[in-house]
């Protein structure tokens, strides 16, 4: 057989191996080109998450303390018009029932306004933990080389083996200065 023909009976047996082997894909956890994330645990699990929580437990308290505050005043000024109700004249009752509703109306008003100031304190810690979060995970993703990371909070995902979890490789990253 010529030379020629040789080489080239081999080179055709050869190269649809070395095609092959160029097409088979790494095979376990590597070749898995995905993770997912729980931000909600990465915020419960930041130092940025930690401190907001403080933060908030605080507020809620402080808030919760001057409501109850309030309440006992309105009850007392309640109980006061019921007790001498009956000896106060038309006029002086229908002034006291009257600050009376003024205060129930201010304390409603009061009660709406902390929970907006919560809701807003909530949602600014949130935003800051946010913008802090997004290149953290757009940096793990970019060094494992993953094409997509689930949002595993959304409910989207049913199940997925826990070495795809990256969140504490992003709790890490959100927690450098």
């Amino acid at each position: 057989m010529p030379t020629c023909l040789r080489y080239a009976l081999l080179l055709s047996l050869a190269l649809p191996s070395a095609a092959a082997a160029q097409l088979r894909q790494p095979t376990g956890v590597d070749a898995i080109r995905l993770a997912y994330i729980s931000p909600q645990r990465a915020f419960y699990e930041s130092d940025h998450g930690k401190a907001a929580q403080v933060k908030l437990s605080s507020l809620q308290a402080e808030t919760s303390r001057e409501v109850e505050a309030r309440n006992a005043r309105l009850k007392a000024m309640q109980d006061a018009l019921a007790q001498g109700g009956s000896v106060l004249g038309e006029a002086a009752r229908r002034r006291r029932e009257q600050e009376i509703g003024r205060f129930q109306i201010d304390l409603e008003r009061f009660v709406e306004d902390a929970q907006e100031r919560f809701l807003g304190v909530r949602r600014d810690l949130e935003n800051a933990f946010l913008a802090k979060f997004a290149p953290a995970v757009d940096s793990v993703a970019k060094n494992r080389g993953l094409l997509f990371v689930f949002n595993q909070d959304s409910g989207v995902i049913a199940w997925a083996d826990p070495a795809l979890d990256i969140t504490a490789d992003v709790v890490k990253m959100v927690n450098q200065p």
